[in-house]
């Protein structure tokens, strides 16, 4: 019987041999694509519907050599490599390319204008370069074992870096985006439900690069690219540089922080703040850098800016300084004071801007939330981090927070700061929200950030081996690659499912659902908009019946001159608090004017009340939305002529709300 060294070379050799005609299956391959997509837009097929089929019929083609190779490997070689294995890889190979080239096609279509015959070439050629590369190295792989961890981490990062970029102009903003993208266009550094730094980014990212999604989104994106260095190179400090090349991959692929690094909320800046303070702050008290606590203070600031929650890293930090015997010392020098200081100078405008309009910022995210409703929401609130980490990231979490914690708060723990660094950074956070959602409601993306200083540890347990670990800990380690595969598919599927849509497969005739028809909302809502104002001597106004979705994504994607809506104003006009819409939009702006009031839902429009606001109104209306000649979902609409408006803080205009 021959030696697995022998069987490892044989199989080396032979499939370094497979690779030329793996590369002129790639070249047929993609030929064939090119066909496929010809012959189908030749018969006036919709672009996007034929480069899927071409696609399709190069991936079975691609399928079909594939299998071929992997018979003449394993009769080869007698390699006993699971074959379920090599094939999970290459569909998740196939995935990726198809993502990938798709958003290459609609890039090169929208953005740059080219025509379909132009555009399908350097799309096919990116797909059949994924796909030969990653082909090549599942074969290599199979006869050189599991691989170096080095190459493997790096695609992943790529590939999700890359895919993240070719769709953020690809994908209709999400209503919070479209909210957030006014805070801009009403520049500010203050605002009712969060700091100004979403504002000031948005700003910067549509100067640079237009009004567009991919002006309001670049700033998220470029966010993430902070987050994976900070949090990388807190894992190389606490535990190598093995595990800050895993750290870097779960970083890429984790839902929470993949969409972090592309949806534009608050979560985006405050995630790199909090990856920056957590660095700076480890190089403080671990490392003993006197520098260090300058830049923890900017960071922290600048978190602060994002959103109030970094605040809770504050009585982390006080907390692992009373707990570590060497870092207690700090308590007695004037660094880390002055780096508050510097924290609190930095946010000095949110405090002047709260002072100058009665508190109401703090108190909305303080009080008006401790006022809410009773609800245990404990249970989603696991819910919500299965999600937003994987059920494996999660379970990996905890299995670290639990083995680490045993170490890290027991006598011993000053000889193990590292440890103890990344659990009071995780827990303090955590506790809080487990806290408040015994009473109250919380909201998917909150935990999201505090999950930062236990990813080092999480990354540790999937690289090294412990002398005696759990089985549970081994059972993890084998899942890690297979969910970041899994995640990494679901992504690029969801990705060119929600930009490009898959034929046969349509979308839920419901447009806030997913961001698929926004922006023929928009053009849905000019028309009606152009129509009214012929028949009306008033200016016209655009009310969302709902508390801001609605108004947000028409003051986007209305632009019946190619530029965005000003007079979308929100439901304030007509007695029912809309958040900063209150505030941009008084009473007077409105008073006297027609509005053209439109709501997802018809019950909006029946309000008794609306009577009172208008000399005359019209019937409600439905208005059926279409994208690319179907029907995807409805709204609906009414006119009224000569409004008579009231502030919100008025008796029987509500106020506003929390949602």
């Amino acid at each position: 019987m021959l030696s697995d060294a022998r069987i490892d070379e044989d199989a080396g050799l032979h499939s370094t041999h497979s690779l030329p005609r793996l590369l002129a299956v790639s070249l047929i391959a993609a030929s064939l694509d090119l066909l496929v997509f010809a012959a189908l837009r030749g018969q006036n097929v919709d672009p996007l519907t034929a480069q899927f089929f071409g696609f399709a019929a190069s991936a079975v083609f691609s399928a079909a050599c594939f299998g071929g190779t992997l018979l003449s490997v394993a009769n080869a070689t007698a390699s006993t490599m699971p074959r379920h294995m090599m094939w999970s890889g290459f569909v998740l190979v196939q995935v990726i390319a198809l993502a990938i080239r798709g958003g290459m096609l609609g890039v090169e279509l929208s953005a740059l204008g080219l025509s379909p015959r132009v555009a399908i070439g350097p799309a096919v050629l990116a797909g059949a370069t994924i796909s030969y590369f990653g082909q090549a190295h599942l074969l290599l792989r199979r006869s050189f074992g599991t691989g170096r961890l080095a190459p493997i981490a790096v695609a992943t990062i790529l590939t999700l870096f890359v895919l993240r970029l070719l769709y953020l102009g690809l994908i209709d903003l999400l209503p919070e985006e479209a909210y957030y993208w006014n805070y801009s266009q009403h520049l500010d550094i203050g605002y009712l439900d969060h700091p100004p730094m979403v504002a000031w980014l948005i700003w910067a990212g549509t100067w640079l690069f237009g009004v567009n999604e991919f002006g309001v989104r670049i700033g998220a994106f470029l966010g993430w690219l902070v987050t994976a260095c900070f949090a990388s190179l807190l894992t190389r400090n606490l535990f190598g540089r093995q595990a800050a090349l895993v750290c870097g991959v779960l970083i890429a692929a984790m839902p929470v922080y993949f969409l972090s690094g592309f949806l534009m909320m608050p979560d985006a800046p405050l995630t790199a703040a909090w990856a920056g303070t957590l660095y700076f702050l480890e190089r403080a008290l671990i490392g003993n850098r006197r520098w260090a606590w300058p830049a923890a203070g900017v960071c922290f600031g600048l978190g602060l800016l994002s959103k109030y929650t970094i605040a809770l890293l504050g009585p982390a930090a006080l907390l692992f300084i009373l707990l570590d015997a060497r870092s207690r010392r700090w308590l007695l020098r004037p660094d880390p004071y002055a780096a508050a200081v510097i924290a609190l100078v930095l946010f000095s405008p949110v405090i002047y801007w709260n002072a100058t309009h009665d508190w109401m910022s703090f108190a909305f995210q303080s009080s008006h939330r401790l006022e809410e409703v009773r609800h245990f929401s404990l249970l989603e609130l696991l819910g919500y981090a299965a999600v937003l980490l994987t059920p494996t990231g999660l379970l990996a979490a905890f299995v670290v927070l639990t083995s680490d914690g045993i170490a890290a708060f027991s006598r011993a723990y000053p000889r193990d700061s590292k440890r103890l660094f990344s659990l009071v950074f995780t827990l303090v956070p955590l506790c809080v929200f487990v806290g408040f959602s015994l009473f109250h409601e919380t909201k998917p993306n909150w935990t999201g950030p505090l999950w930062l200083s236990i990813l080092p540890g999480v990354a540790a347990a999937f690289v090294y081996q412990r002398e005696k670990e759990t089985r549970i800990v081994g059972l993890l380690r084998a899942a890690g690659p297979p969910t970041i595969g899994i995640t990494v598919a679901v992504l690029a599927i969801i990705f060119h499912y929600i930009a490009l849509g898959f034929p046969g497969v349509g979308y839920r005739h419901n447009i806030r659902t997913l961001p698929v028809a926004w922006s023929e909302f928009g053009g849905a809502v000019a028309g009606l908009e152009q129509a009214v104002e012929s028949q009306s001597d008033k200016p016209v106004v655009l009310i969302g019946m709902d508390q801001y979705f609605v108004a947000s994504e028409m003051a986007f994607y209305v632009r019946p001159d190619g530029i965005p809506s000003t007079n979308s104003i929100g439901r304030g006009a007509i007695g029912t608090g809309s958040l900063m819409y209150d505030i941009w939009f008084p009473p007077s702006f409105s008073s006297g004017k027609t509005a053209l009031m439109v709501s997802l839902g018809k019950g909006e429009l029946e309000r008794p009340d609306l009577a009172s606001r208008f000399s005359r109104l019209t019937d409600i209306r439905k208005q059926i939305v279409e994208k690319r000649g179907r029907e995807i979902g409805s709204f609906y609409y009414r006119v009224g002529y000569d409004l008579r408006t009231c502030s919100p803080s008025d008796g029987d205009c509500g106020t506003p709300d929390s949602e």
